[in-house]
C-alpha cells in the first residue's frame, strides 16, 4: 500500500507544470488572449503555413448539450471553430473503455450540434475532429492515427466525423522525419516538466518569437501560484499511487508467470522422461499394455514411438 503524503509539492528551480496538465492546458488554450498560441499549435498539428490558420480560429462554448437529469455539467478540456469545422482536443491520462466511450460520446454531441434550428440542409454540415491527447501507448508506431466511420473492408463512410489518437509516448521515445518531428517535438513541449526543456523542444519554428515568449510566461505563472501546485501535487500523488499499484500488478503477474512456467516446465520435463523410459522399453520388446501400466501413457502415445 502507498502511504499518501500530505504535504504540497514544492517545484525546484527551473521545473514547471507540464502544459498537458488539465487545470493548465485549459486556462492557457481556452482563453481568448492566447489565439495566437492556439493557432501556432494547429498550425504544427495541420502541418500549414500559419498565415492559414490565423484569424480564422475561434473558442467555442466547453459545454455539451445536457441529455439526462443526472448530468450536472458535461464540459470538454477545448473546443475550437476553424472555418466552420470543429476541433474538440482532450487530454486522457489512462486507455479505459470509459475514457474511449465518452470521448466518443462527446465527438458525436460536439458534430450533431452543427445544424441550427429549422435548417434542414445536412450538405452545410462541417468537418469534426477529435485530438486525443494521450499520456500512454496507444499506437503501435508513429504519433498520430487516424480514426473514421468504416466498413467491414475498410472503406471509409465519410470523413466529416474523425478522431485523432497522438501518442504523447511515442513523441518522446521516438524520432521522426523533418514533418513529423515537427509535431513530436510540439508534443514533448507540452509534457516538458522544465522551462529549459520547453523552450528547447519549441525552438525558433514552432512559434513566433512573441507567441513562444508569451506561452512560457503563461507556464510559468501557473508554476509559480500555490494553488495550482497544490492540484498538481494531489494529481502527482494520485497518478504516482495508481503507476505503483499497476507495477505491483505487472510484478505479481510475472513472478506468477514464472511460477506457472516453472510448474509446466517440471510437468513437460517428466514427460520427456516417461516418453525416454517407454522408448527404451519398446526398444526392449517390452509389451504395449505392461508399457501403458508402468508409464501411464496412452496406447497412441505410444505407437507414436515406433
Amino acid at each position: 500500500m502507498v502511504r499518501k503524503d500530505k504535504r504540497v509539492m514544492t517545484l525546484k528551480t527551473g521545473e514547471i507544470i507540464p502544459i498537458t496538465f488539465d487545470y493548465v492546458f485549459t486556462g492557457i488554450f481556452n482563453n481568448e488572449k492566447n489565439i495566437d498560441i492556439v493557432e501556432s499549435f494547429l498550425a504544427v498539428y495541420f502541418d500549414k503555413p500559419l498565415k492559414e490558420i490565423k484569424g480564422h480560429v475561434k473558442i467555442k462554448s466547453r459545454n455539451l448539450d445536457i441529455e439526462s437529469k443526472k448530468e450536472k455539467n458535461k464540459q470538454v478540456d477545448l473546443i475550437l471553430e476553424v472555418d466552420g469545422n470543429k476541433i474538440n482536443i482532450e487530454l486522457n491520462n489512462n486507455s479505459s473503455e470509459g475514457v474511449k466511450n465518452r470521448n466518443v460520446v462527446y465527438q458525436n454531441n460536439i458534430h450533431g450540434r452543427q445544424l441550427r434550428y429549422k435548417d434542414n440542409d445536412y450538405s452545410k454540415i462541417k468537418d469534426t475532429i477529435q485530438i486525443c491527447l494521450n499520456h500512454f501507448k496507444c499506437n503501435e508506431d508513429g504519433i498520430k492515427d487516424v480514426y473514421y466511420y468504416r466498413n467491414n473492408n475498410g472503406k471509409i463512410l465519410t470523413e466529416k466525423s474523425r478522431i485523432d489518437y497522438v501518442d504523447l509516448v511515442n513523441a518522446k521515445e521516438k524520432r521522426y522525419n523533418e514533418s513529423e518531428e515537427k509535431l513530436a517535438r510540439l508534443c514533448r513541449a507540452l509534457t516538458s516538466i522544465t522551462i529549459e526543456g520547453l523552450k528547447k523542444e519549441l525552438g525558433d519554428d514552432l512559434m513566433e518569437k512573441e507567441t513562444k515568449e508569451k506561452l512560457e510566461e503563461e507556464v510559468s505563472k501557473y508554476s509559480s501560484d500555490d494553488e495550482v501546485i497544490a492540484l498538481y501535487s494531489a494529481y502527482s500523488r494520485e497518478e504516482l499511487e495508481r503507476n505503483t499499484l499497476i507495477k505491483e500488478a505487472k510484478e505479481e503477474a510475472t513472478k506468477q508467470g514464472l511460477e506457472q512456467g516453472l510448474k509446466q516446465g517440471l510437468k513437460q520435463g517428466r514427460k520427456d522422461k516417461t516418453l525416454e523410459i517407454a522408448q527404451e522399453m519398446l526398444n526392449d520388446d517390452i509389451e504395449t499394455d505392461k508399457i501403458i501400466k508402468y508409464t501411464g501413457l496412452t496406447k497412441k502415445e505410444i505407437e507414436n514411438l515406433r
